[in-house]
């Protein structure tokens, strides 16, 4: 079989061409490039040659020769594309090609001088030459190849893959013509210096893909070279190669990027590419946000469809359809509240999209002790307002369950205000937390001391702590005199019903603090700064997961309360293995610790009020049960159970798939949702929390070292 092919053999953007005959072996192959190529060496590269729908074909030993050949001479092809691929610097620097190389050298007589380098390398220590460090841009240089090269992408694709082979090769290009339907690029170097390397490519009407209608891929300038910045680098360019991490991580920073542009392509890229180009790829990922508002019909539709039971509303101005507020409570949500304890954490976090807005939230709590998010909202700002509205959504949902909640909250006017209209009359209770920033506030340690502010903080602690009514007035007569007027006045606005234990209406489990609503907020803080409807899906998405796993691991706890819970209780029973339980009827006894209190399991009381302040049996409660030989579990609440924690996630989350999006006909009044006004203030956007007067970090502590600035995983200290 006489055959002889054309090869067109391309290594860093020259191309050379001879002919392959039945009689040519890769050892001929091997000598005619190293010979016409310069710079490149035996057993540092490698070959393959490309066919239709094969674009990287093996080309290493004689036998790959012997089918390149065959193949060619059955499909009645007269010429083949070969790429000269460097292997320098990376782990395929071994194998056929060092074998090819020993053999040339053993056929012209000479020894072949990589043991020399590789020997001189070994003794130069830190002299010795470095090798090149494998990049993910090295493909690149594959990208564009021969004509009739297809790109399914279109001229988005080609011109793309075009940049970034410009990028590897080293050189620059011109658009000689740019459009949707043909794309003609030139070197930049033609005009100085008659550069001949030209490719064009048009659309194939037939298929819609761009394909290379010719190339001349042989550059005839001088001094190219690959250098770490390149006009080539376009913002485009970077969102192509970040689009992917943006996906994972929405937080992703300019820095991150430069420093991941060096490592990973050896590219340097400026501050503003690298921040535009995130940019794009936020928008090529979670779409154009003011569109976004607009979809959320389509969601509302869906959210209906896939989740029954689940309660939405959107709500626009009137007669110009502008968007103002929205509020979603998912089916499963509602179905598994009525198994949580019976207490709600309201709070409003500000959003960081280019819309702006609050997120408000209102999350219960489960019988393991975390949080369960039933509803939120997005709003313009925290007015009365929205928060009537807001809360009226909620009294749709709690009201027919037939419960009294106890809400906890901090003391925004308007919250506050709407509280005592939806819900007159149920329990409220102000955070503590936030009421001991305000006081805090009050005595800067700049103008009172430490000490003072530590003695005001401590007495108020003690106050709101305490479970008795003369306890609370001893600790409040004395925080007075050592607060004066500031304390009075700070006291005078505060209501004690909603802080104090020993007034407190209604039952609080506990808790004290609104830290439920901040976890919530953390929890979804990686979503705040994207559009309303990737917002609120990202949010859907993460609670569907959160509820899944907790059932899959509730179904293999084997107790009868939820393991936070068990523990609680046995650690009262233990602390109470020493002490005297007397018994004064079939239902009342006296217990001797430190001090004798009276327990009462009829009407489950506890003279030290703690079993009727946490709705959990004391450490005095749990040593009467034990003395009555009665079962500990019948004198815990029903929501602490393991049985009420599978049934609050019994009840899933459902998916809501896109895969039909926008091939209906879903339309909101006059069709369109239009984004709200809002007007950018001046300067950077903030995207941090301003904190409160005397609000700071906990400090960073080592449990290994117990010194400040580390974390036990970072920690270097000998011991």
């Amino acid at each position: 079989m006489e055959v002889c092919v054309i090869a067109k053999c391309t290594y860093k953007s020259e191309t050379m061409m001879f002919s392959v005959s039945s009689e040519s072996s890769m050892v001929d192959i091997l000598k005619t490039l190293c010979l016409r190529f310069k710079g490149l060496q035996l057993g540092c590269f490698t070959l393959r040659y490309s066919l239709p729908s094969y674009p990287s074909c093996f080309l290493e030993t004689d036998s790959d020769l012997d089918m390149m050949r065959t193949f060619l001479f059955v499909s009645n092809e007269k010429s083949v594309d070969i790429l000269v691929k460097d292997l320098c610097g990376s782990s395929e620097y071994s194998g056929d090609f060092c074998v090819n190389k020993e053999l040339i050298a053993c056929e012209k007589g000479e020894s072949s001088c990589s043991s020399t380098v590789e020997d001189r390398n070994e003794f130069l220590g830190r002299s010795k030459r470095a090798s090149a460090k494998p990049l993910l841009s090295n493909e690149w240089e594959t990208y564009i190849h021969h004509v009739g090269q297809k790109f399914d992408g279109g001229a988005e694709e080609f011109r793309l893959k075009l940049c970034k082979y410009a990028l590897e090769v080293g050189f620059n290009f011109l658009y000689a013509g740019n459009d949707k339907k043909r794309v003609v690029a030139i070197c930049s170097n033609k005009k100085l210096e008659g550069c001949s390397w030209r490719v064009y490519a048009s659309r194939c009407e037939a298929t819609g893909c761009f394909v290379i209608r010719t190339l001349n891929n042989v550059h005839t300038c001088v001094g190219r070279i690959r250098e770490s910045k390149s006009k080539m680098m376009k913002s485009r360019v970077v969102s192509s190669l970040i689009v992917d991490r943006i996906r994972v991580k929405p937080k992703l920073k300019p820095v991150e990027i430069i420093h991941e542009f060096k490592d990973y392509y050896g590219i340097d890229i400026s501050y503003y590419h690298a921040w535009f180009g995130k940019e794009l790829a936020k928008l090529n990922v979670h779409g154009d946000e003011s569109k976004s508002f607009n979809e959320l019909v389509w969601y509302a539709d869906a959210v209906k469809e896939t989740n029954p039971g689940s309660l939405w509303t959107l709500e626009c101005e009137a007669g110009i359809n502008r968007f103002r507020r929205f509020f979603v409570s998912f089916g499963g949500c509602i179905a598994g509240f009525q198994y949580c304890i019976p207490l709600l954490f309201v709070d409003a976090t500000f959003l960081k999209s280019k819309y702006k807005g609050q997120l408000l939230c209102a999350s219960g709590k489960n019988g393991n002790q975390g949080f369960y998010p039933l509803a939120f909202g997005v709003v313009d700002s925290e007015t009365e307002e929205n928060w009537t509205w807001f809360l009226q959504h909620l009294a749709s949902i709690l009201l027919p369950m037939g419960r009294v909640v106890t809400f906890f909250s901090d003391r925004n006017q308007g919250l506050l205000n709407a509280m005592g209209f939806v819900f007159p009359g149920w329990p409220h209770s102000y955070c503590y937390y936030h009421l001991k920033q305000n006081l805090i506030s009050k005595y800067p340690k700049s103008g009172y001391g430490k000490s003072l502010q530590d003695r005001v903080i401590n007495l108020f602690s003690r106050c709101t702590y305490a479970v008795t009514e003369e306890e609370f007035t001893v600790a409040m007569e004395e925080l007075v005199i050592v607060g004066s007027s500031k304390v009075k006045t700070f006291i005078s606005d505060l209501s004690r019903d909603h802080y104090a234990n020993a007034y407190f209406k209604g039952m609080r489990y506990g808790e004290m603090a609104n830290s439920l609503a901040e976890s919530f907020n953390n929890w979804v803080g990686v979503f705040r700064d994207l559009p309303v409807l990737p917002l609120i899906e990202g949010i859907r998405q993460k609670l569907m997961v959160l509820n899944s796993q907790r059932l899959i691991e509730a179904e293999k706890w084997t107790t009868i309360l939820c393991p936070e819970m068990e523990t609680r209780l046995w650690e009262n029973a233990e602390a109470g293995r020493t002490w005297v339980v007397r018994r004064s009827s079939f239902t009342v006894f006296e217990v001797f610790a430190d001090y004798s209190v009276m327990v009462d399991l009829e009407q489950r009381t506890c003279s030290c009020r703690l079993w009727q302040i946490d709705g959990f049996p004391c450490t005095h409660a749990v040593a009467a049960i034990l003395a009555k030989k009665d079962s500990i579990y019948d004198y815990v609440e029903c929501y602490y159970r393991t049985d009420f924690f599978r049934k609050a996630y019994e009840s899933p989350i459902f998916p809501i798939p896109d895969i039909g999006k926008g091939l209906g006909s879903n339309s909101f009044a006059a069709g369109v949702v239009l984004p709200p006004i809002t007007k950018r203030p001046a300067g950077r956007p903030p995207t941090k929390r301003i904190k409160a007067f005397g609000e700071f970090k906990r400090p960073l502590k080592c449990s290994r070292c117990s010194v400040t600035g580390h974390n036990r995983k970072t920690c270097k200290a000998v011991i």
